[in-house]
């Protein structure tokens, strides 16, 4: 392989697929990040076998094809501290590995690219469905904190994609809390499946934040593909049945109240001031008449403000919730109020939008003391 390129445009393409590499596997190769140089450009892949990112080619001389392994950590170092604007990059048939730019030549040793394991390729696939980037991007970023960490449940370490009557729902569980999201698409079939959070997270991070670009999304049984202008992110699904969330949101409630979003949300910002652990605050909402008295105790003090609520039905209720569960909810909100709803201090509460009907949020209770 021989290439000239910028320097800059290799940075851009080691900072796209280094999401992918893996530094805790024993399978060496895995840690490095795959060079080639055929009829389709110059491109870079990592892959570390549950997820995989390819760049689209990047501008580049081509003088000759060829490919290789090299480590990625190494390499990212070389190329951002070389010293002139363009890189050139020889490999010979041993996979040794010239680097050069300016006065600076780095001589190191690759692997055989036959080794590295290549992107899945998608066969008998399902559908694939154009959406805004930004659209798509903002659903995954105001759901995906309701995710779950425990191993326990590999299910819900990932969020569920339900595209139903030409809408795509999105959610997230985590056992305490549910996260719920939908936009119409323009895809009418039923199909629903569970991407790891890890793989939307990094989706994340290389969207844009606008309309006018669109990213594709193509599956099968087993993987999704996320076409991007810049790359393509190939995932594997997760295996079994996710829970069926819908029916807790169908639930009649007794205590129907809208508060202003920022008020309630800067509330609760407060009282975590004075939490030994801001991750876990346990705050009580004494709901009463035109108020919602909240409390938080803690060795280091304590905080109590009144926020206006404007009480729709029921008459009131004393219940505890973990601060930042709700503060989450919040932060995800749009609309300048929102609607809560409750039953019991046992029982879930349900926050919603007072107009729009495109997202909800389901948070269990802290259970009551005595």
């Amino acid at each position: 392989m021989y290439i000239e390129c910028s320097k800059q445009n290799l940075i851009n393409a080691i900072n796209i697929v280094s999401k992918a590499v893996t530094s805790r596997s024993t399978i060496d190769i895995l840690s490095c990040i795959l060079l080639i140089a055929d009829r389709k450009g110059f491109r870079l892949i990592a892959n570390d076998l549950k997820l995989s990112i390819e760049t689209t080619e990047i501008e580049s001389e081509l003088y000759e094809k060829g490919a290789v392994a090299i480590d990625s950590r190494i390499f990212s170092e070389i190329i951002r501290k070389l010293p002139g604007e363009y890189v050139t990059i020889k490999t010979d048939e041993n996979f040794s590995c010239e680097i050069k730019s300016g006065k600076s030549v780095f001589n190191i040793r690759g692997q055989n690219p036959e080794q590295y394991p290549m992107p899945e390729q998608l066969n008998n696939n399902i559908a694939e469905i154009e959406i805004g980037s930004f659209t798509f991007k903002n659903m995954i970023k105001k759901t995906i904190f309701s995710i779950s960490t425990e191993d326990s449940r590999p299910i819900l370490k990932g969020e569920q994609l339900k595209f139903d009557e030409g809408y795509l729902n999105i959610a997230a569980i985590d056992g305490c809390r549910v996260s719920w999201r939908r936009k119409p698409v323009d895809y009418t079939e039923y199909n629903e499946f569970v991407v790891p959070g890890k793989a939307l997270n990094e989706l994340c991070r290389l969207l844009p934040d606008d309309d006018d670009n669109k990213i594709k999304l193509v599956f099968s049984s087993m993987h999704i593909l996320f076409e991007l202008e810049q790359c393509r992110i190939v995932s594997r699904l997760l295996d079994g049945d996710y829970l069926n969330y819908e029916n807790l949101f169908n639930n009649s409630f007794d205590i129907n109240l809208t508060v202003n979003t920022l008020d309630f949300l800067s509330s609760l910002e407060r009282a975590v001031i004075v939490s030994e652990d801001s991750r876990k605050t346990d705050v009580k909402l004494d709901i009463k008449g035109n108020f919602m008295h909240i409390t938080c105790n803690s060795s280091i003090g304590n905080v109590e403000e009144d926020v206006p609520i404007n009480m729709e039905t029921g008459e009131g209720l004393v219940i505890n919730f973990n601060a930042k569960f709700i503060i989450d909810v919040l932060s995800a909100c749009e609309e300048e109020y929102v609607k809560v709803m409750f039953n019991t201090n046992k029982s879930p509460c349900v926050i919603t939008g007072v107009t729009n009907d495109e997202y909800k949020y389901l948070i269990l209770p802290i259970n009551p003391r005595g």
